[in-house]
């Protein structure tokens, strides 16, 4: 074994060895809640045995235990070096969502190899000023890293506090045109970035006119526009824009107006019991695509038939589970994809914590090949690029990986 423990020391060393930058704190442009309220989630999961599992892939950052020097920051009495991890735990709204991250950011930890920093949670409740309390508690006990808080008016006060003293990695993003500070990254599960992602995949394929069908909710009509202002930017047309609600009277209409407006591509903004509903009413020769809002797993088979060709994008994690990136971490029983979903992100968050603690100014440009997607940093955000998928006989297959060339473009 200690040829393979050399090896992966030299891996390491050679994915590792880019220079870091100092970044700029920039503005952000995109907020959106973290997830709706989902079922309590199972007992965190037993790791497997790593004898067991398929070998890691070449793009998975291995991790190696830091020397003391690596942490300028003299230490208090009493203090021990962590990665802090906060969370809404004890939140009636947000609890179950954030038990879903707090148990994938456990998983990934596990994963160590060896121990970078130990990771320690912190409850809290959902009032921004008990999030602040212990976001100071976990920096006086020694945090070197933090991951979190979880919701947006808490990652809003905190980038307005002025206690980012540490590389912070919030799980969502601030309201506004909030300036960033020095210390604070975001990463997040956002529809808003799924849809940006729809319109430079639908460019580079060729297309130049598109027509949106959009539901009439809140967060399609946010996807809706995202997706619109994307295209423009590109330098697409938007030929006519149609919405509609589940009456089924409507859709006729909506019906006649596709017809009517002939474009290149549709663009789909609606979840998966409305994408089903509205599909038979469109043309089903016109390419469509569409973000994961679609997707409510491939266990729906049957109900998925009506989707067939719709193309959109969703994270490895969930579309390709024997990617080699993916397969090596521990899957948790019985949850729901939105809480797979989250498990998801805890992973990641736990890995690009562990890059911060190695470097604290990390240099933008690609990271690593994250369960979520293909992540890269760009003004202090990291970003992710999904795999892409169509339905066919009613089930998603993933069609192909994020060209890494696109990991930088602006969200």
């Amino acid at each position: 074994m200690q040829w393979f423990a050399t090896f992966l020391i030299i891996l390491f060393a050679a994915f590792n060895s880019g220079c870091a930058t100092s970044t700029i704190p920039a503005p952000v442009r995109e907020a959106l809640p973290i997830a709706t309220p989902v079922q309590s989630a199972p007992a965190p999961p037993t790791a497997p045995s790593l004898e067991t599992k398929t070998p890691v892939a070449q793009a998975f950052p291995l991790t190696m235990a830091l020397p003391p020097e690596a942490f300028t920051a003299p230490q208090k009495k009493g203090q021990k070096p962590h990665i802090a991890l906060l969370l809404p735990l004890k939140s009636a709204s947000f609890g179950p969502a954030a038990e879903a991250v707090r148990q994938g950011a456990v998983a990934a930890s596990i994963m160590q190899i060896p121990a970078v920093l130990p990771l320690q949670v912190y409850p809290t409740g959902d009032q921004v000023e008990d999030i602040v309390s212990v976001y100071q508690q976990a920096l006086q006990a020694g945090a070197k890293i933090v991951i979190g808080p979880l919701t947006r008016n808490a990652v809003t006060t905190l980038a307005k506090s002025g206690l980012v003293e540490v590389p912070t990695l919030a799980l969502n993003y601030p309201e506004g045109e909030e300036f960033l500070p020095e210390n604070l990254y975001l990463f997040g599960l956002t529809a808003e970035g799924e849809a940006r992602q729809a319109a430079r995949r639908a460019f580079n394929d060729g297309w130049r006119t598109a027509l949106t069908v959009t539901a009439n909710t809140p967060l399609a009509k946010r996807v809706q526009l995202a997706f619109s202002d994307a295209w423009r930017g590109l330098g697409g047309k938007l030929v006519a824009q149609a919405s509609f609600s589940p009456e089924q009277t409507q859709f006729p209409a909506l019906r006649d107006t596709v017809f009517k407006h002939r474009s290149d591509i549709l663009f789909l903004a609606a979840d998966a019991e409305r994408a089903r509903m509205v599909r038979p009413y469109l043309d089903p020769n016109t390419p469509t695509y569409a973000t994961s809002m679609v997707f409510g797993g491939n266990q729906e088979i049957g109900r998925n038939v009506d989707l067939n060709g719709v193309l959109f994008a969703d994270m490895p994690w969930l579309l390709v589970p024997d990617h080699p990136a993916v397969m090596i971490f521990p899957r948790a029983e019985k949850f729901s994809i939105e809480q797979e979903r989250l498990y998801a992100l805890g992973i990641d968050a736990f890995r690009i914590a562990i890059v911060m603690a190695q470097n604290p100014r990390p240099a933008e440009g690609p990271v690593m090949d994250g369960v979520t997607g293909q992540i890269s940093l760009a003004n202090h955000q990291f970003q992710r690029e999904m795999a892409v998928a169509q339905f066919r006989e009613g089930t998603a297959v993933a069609t192909e990986f994020a060209d890494p060339r696109n990991l930088g473009e602006p969200r």
